[in-house]
């Protein structure tokens, strides 16, 4: 049984998912880098970039320090290849994923 965390999250990529105008998009500042997005996708349409000490220096604190505690990898999107599919969105334990609408 899916405890209510679960369902929240499931009920908002189901809508999500529904949305047919709508682009995947990476937030940033939940983005850990743990790259299960990139060996997801069918399209190898994500690809995980290293913040540079300038772009790090930039960060809120929070976004700061989970750099220090996750490391300086975020993924990327490129929209010319992804496909929409939604594997990736399912597949991110940060949620940092989404589809938003154009």
């Amino acid at each position: 049984m899916k405890n209510f965390k679960q369902r929240i999250i499931a009920k908002k990529v189901k809508e999500e998912l529904s949305l047919k105008d709508g682009i995947i998009s990476v937030d940033q500042s939940s983005c850990d880098g743990c790259g299960k997005c990139v060996e997801t996708c069918p399209q190898s349409a994500i690809n995980l970039i290293v913040l540079s000490k300038e772009e790090i220096k930039k960060m809120s604190f929070k976004d700061w320090l989970k750099v220090k505690i996750k490391g300086p990898n975020k993924a990327t999107i490129n929209p010319d290849l992804c496909i929409n599919c939604g594997l990736c969105m399912k597949q991110c334990h940060e949620f940092a994923i989404h589809k938003v609408a154009q």
